[in-house]
């Protein structure tokens, strides 16, 4: 993100189901955006994104909303940057939410939208059957390089950027789900403590710092456990393209 956002500003910032990370906040840091807001059906996250906004050059806001029911259509502002990560899967029609944030970029704006591979998610599937099985929030969707880039297609956005990246989940996620750890489906939070937990942490970090090492794009194509996508919406069609398609 850091690498890709470099270079890039923005004033508004829309954080989609920013679960327990700093993602929303260090990209206001990377473009200057002076607001950002929280998307989130779990008050205790927006408590916690609010908690960690204070003190800092930031105005924030946040809307609770379940992503899956229409009230996300409520949405009428436009923004610079729109994070949607680790959201898509979790949606049974997952281009309704996108063609929705898509509307809601501004113009020139950019959408990072971040994905499991279905590649990934089969192989936990294998090793733990009960993988994300029953969870109110689980992963329900699955996506490979092909049909994701025909829903980008299909709601008007055009990939600037579209990686698999981050083989030390891949590692670390092997052994958490394979030694069947509990992990909260809508946040990613670790539910289950102990030494399975801490081999993961150490997994999770030594082995990144490997890939780093040894080049990482490589080895997000050899062990991609997600999509990285950075689009922004396509051109409009001028009256002379849209006759001829017609």
């Amino acid at each position: 993100m850091e690498a890709q956002l470099k270079g890039i500003s923005a004033k508004k910032i829309l954080d989609v189901g920013p679960g327990y990370s700093n993602f929303g906040r260090l990209s206001a840091k990377l473009t200057g955006a002076t607001e950002i807001t929280f998307v989130d059906c779990n008050q205790n996250v927006l408590d916690w994104q609010t908690e960690r906004c204070k003190g800092l050059a930031l105005d924030c806001v946040y809307l609770r909303k379940r992503l899956d029911r229409h009230d996300i259509f409520e949405l009428t502002e436009q923004y610079d940057l729109i994070l949607c990560q680790e959201i898509l899967e979790h949606l049974r029609g997952p281009e309704q939410l996108l063609s929705i944030l898509t509307r809601s970029l501004s113009d020139g704006g950019r959408i990072i939208i971040t994905v499991p591979t279905k590649r990934s998610e089969r192989w936990l599937r294998m090793l733990n059957p009960h993988y994300m099985e029953d969870e109110q929030f689980g992963h329900v969707y699955e996506f490979d390089e092909p049909t994701l880039r025909g829903m980008l297609q299909d709601v008007g956005l055009v990939p600037l950027v579209f990686l698999a990246t981050q083989p030390h989940y891949f590692v670390g996620h092997t052994w958490l789900i394979g030694s069947r750890q509990q992990i909260d489906g809508s946040t990613g939070k670790k539910i289950s403590k102990g030494i399975s937990v801490t081999i993961f942490d150490y997994l999770t970090r030594y082995s990144r710092h490997f890939f780093e090492l040894t080049g990482s794009e490589k080895w997000g194509r050899l062990l991609p456990r997600n999509y990285f996508i950075i689009a922004t919406r396509a051109p409009a069609m001028t009256p002379e393209l849209d006759a001829a398609v017609l």
